[in-house]
């Protein structure tokens, strides 16, 4: 049976400044480290580097060990390029290791990487150093991405993008091309500039991470120490408008003469159901489904529910509910949407509003 309606509008608007927000080119003077080139030549993501593409892109490298050193030189070298295009972000990494055979590499399921290698694109695109998109591939190309906000890492969140990985003689590469549909980020013709940080994991006696910036521990915000990106000019969100139908059939037969008499159908049906969602600006997303179907979601982990003194908590992952989430993430936990099984529909209004 049909839960009651069910109606969700969360508005988030937020009128504090942070420093750097929306800042010019010109005003941040050398804050802004790098200027990002754009290309016009396609990319195929092969993990092969073999593009034009690659010699014009911007060239970094990660020498220093973030931790468990304090900013101290990182005992292998790694290589990033960045360059945008018309319609994506291009990110390569050349990931060099003296004993390649230590590389830990698993074809795993997505957002499962994080034992392995892996190397690492963070996008602050509204420069809010406070929010931003992680992007990270173990070598092998098994995506891992999470969106970061003052309430920590959701790694329910789930973008559209490609990446490819490979080992090599003396390490791994790995390619990602993410599009700027899959991004939230201003509309203007003029260059933008835009927080990052790259980082590459190297676990092995310890757990190294070794970035791109010398980390000062005694301030407690990190995402305020991201360089800064320059360009992106001409770059579009797009109009970020999708649609996903469902539909669903069943049948149920029964066999009165046993083994050998034919099948007479008793009952069948068919339920049909969409779920839709508009980026109606760069800052604000419209969502909305009716008669959801959510069938093909991941399946919980089983908990042990004998003796419990306290409610079971399970992670939201239905696609309607993990839009916007963070908005509502708290120490309180004040929002629970699984408590809503059966949703007949639902809308939903997020996102923020201000500096």
């Amino acid at each position: 049976m049909k839960a009651a309606v069910v109606l969700l509008v969360g508005i988030l608007l937020s009128t504090v400044t942070v420093t750097a927000a929306g800042a010019t080119p010109a005003e941040l003077g050398e804050r802004a480290t790098q200027r990002v080139p754009r290309v016009d030549s396609p990319v195929g993501v092969d993990a092969v580097l073999d593009e034009d593409v690659w010699d014009q892109a911007l060239r970094l490298e990660l020498p220093y060990e973030q931790r468990p050193g304090d900013s101290t030189p990182a005992e292998v070298e790694t290589e990033v390029l960045l360059a945008y295009g018309e319609s994506h972000v291009y990110a390569a990494f050349i990931a060099h290791d003296p004993d390649p055979s230590q590389i830990c590499a698993h074809l795993s399921d997505r957002d499962k990487i994080w034992s392995d290698d892996w190397v690492l694109l963070v996008l602050d695109t509204f420069n809010s150093e406070r929010q931003a998109y992680n992007f990270a591939c173990n070598p092998l190309g098994v995506q891992g991405d999470t969106y970061e906000s003052p309430h920590g890492e959701d790694e329910s969140w789930d973008a559209t993008w490609d990446s490819a990985g490979r080992l090599t003689g003396d390490g791994y590469i790995v390619e990602m091309a993410i599009p700027f549909s899959s991004l939230r980020f201003q509309r203007t013709e003029g260059e933008q500039v835009w927080g990052f940080d790259v980082a590459r994991s190297y676990p092995r006696s310890v757990s190294y991470r070794f970035g791109i910036f010398e980390v000062d521990r005694d301030s407690n915000c990190y995402a305020c120490q991201y360089p800064k990106l320059i360009g992106f000019a001409g770059a579009s969100p797009g109009r970020n408008l999708e649609f996903d139908p469902t539909v669903s059939a069943v049948t149920t037969q029964e066999r009165k003469d046993w083994p050998e008499g034919d099948f007479s159908e008793l009952d069948s049906s068919q339920d049909f159901g969409l779920t839709a969602r508009w980026g109606v600006t760069p800052n604000l997303t419209l969502s909305g489904t009716a008669n959801p179907d959510f069938s093909q979601v991941e399946a919980d982990a089983w908990q042990l529910d004998v003796n419990k003194q306290f409610a079971l908590f399970y992670d939201e992952k239905r696609p309607f509910f993990t839009e916007g989430a963070e908005i509502f993430r708290d120490r309180l936990s004040g929002v629970y949407t699984r408590t809503l099984a059966d949703p007949s529909w639902g809308l939903k209004l997020t996102g923020k509003e201000g500096d």
